[in-house]
């Protein structure tokens, strides 16, 4: 009987002690997860101050800009109004520029000898240039800026141009025999009768009709020994013109 009373108050107190340990263990992690609460809960208010920080320098920041933007836009309409123009104008000023730098970008891409098949693009666009250098919204820096990048792509086409075309002086049937085939298969120029639509389109400004040229006419002969895309096409319908009047296909006639 003593052994079974002793044995109930050893495991009475084992079970006392199990609790007290089980309660302070679950009064640490307590004190831990406070304590972890309150730490989150600083970083979060600290974030929260740091946010409202930012979004009040973001509001005058964006204050300032649109200040900047209407100052901005009011110094360029005294700009144009100094040169005698507007806003509309400038826009639509921009655009001729904006259309004048695109033809110029497309012409750079080009090789050498379609270049110079397009030879009249090449002034054409050189004489709209110096038009644009005419009107006085050429003197507000971002037009000038933009007119200067164009005049040199307009200089480094020109140059390519030059460098690469010689001039041959058109002489008389009588005494040449010229015309453009003929021209074409002199050794000096190409030795190539076939190539006569080379000068053709190279001289679109001066040769309306190939069959038609005139002694005294300084032609260019571009540089090559092939036919481009666009001066086959522009053989192909000269010739479909010639067979669909029922006549021969001949040479361009003669120089008169």
């Amino acid at each position: 009987m003593k052994f079974k009373t002793v044995l109930f108050f050893m495991l009475a107190a084992l079970l006392v002690l199990s609790v007290g340990m089980t309660f302070a263990q679950e009064k640490m992690t307590k004190d831990e997860w406070q304590a972890a609460i309150t730490k989150v809960t600083a970083e979060r208010n600290d974030l929260s101050a740091k946010a409202k920080a930012l979004a009040n320098q973001v509001a005058s920041m964006q204050t300032q800009s649109t200040k900047l933007d209407a100052d901005f836009a009011m110094c360029m309409d005294d700009l144009y109004t100094t040169v005698g123009a507007d806003a509309g104008k400038a826009a639509a000023y921009r655009a001729e520029i904006e259309a004048a730098e695109n033809k110029a970008n497309e012409l750079s891409r080009l090789s050498d000898a379609d270049l110079t098949a397009r030879a009249q693009e090449v002034e054409d666009l050189s004489s709209r240039t110096r038009a644009l250098w005419e009107n006085k919204l050429s003197l507000i820096p971002e037009f000038w800026d933009r007119l200067t990048a164009l005049s040199e792509k307009v200089k480094s086409l020109q140059a390519t141009l030059a460098a690469q075309v010689k001039v041959y002086t058109v002489g008389t049937w009588q005494k040449d025999r010229d015309c453009l085939w003929n021209i074409s298969k002199k050794k000096d120029i190409y030795d190539n009768a076939w190539l006569w639509p080379k000068i053709w389109q190279g001289n679109r400004d001066q040769i309306k009709d190939p069959d038609v040229i005139h002694p005294g006419q300084k032609l260019k002969i571009p540089k090559g020994n092939e036919l481009t895309a666009e001066e086959k096409s522009e053989a192909k319908k000269y010739y479909s013109k010639k067979a669909a009047v029922a006549e021969p296909a001949p040479a361009p006639a003669k120089a008169k």
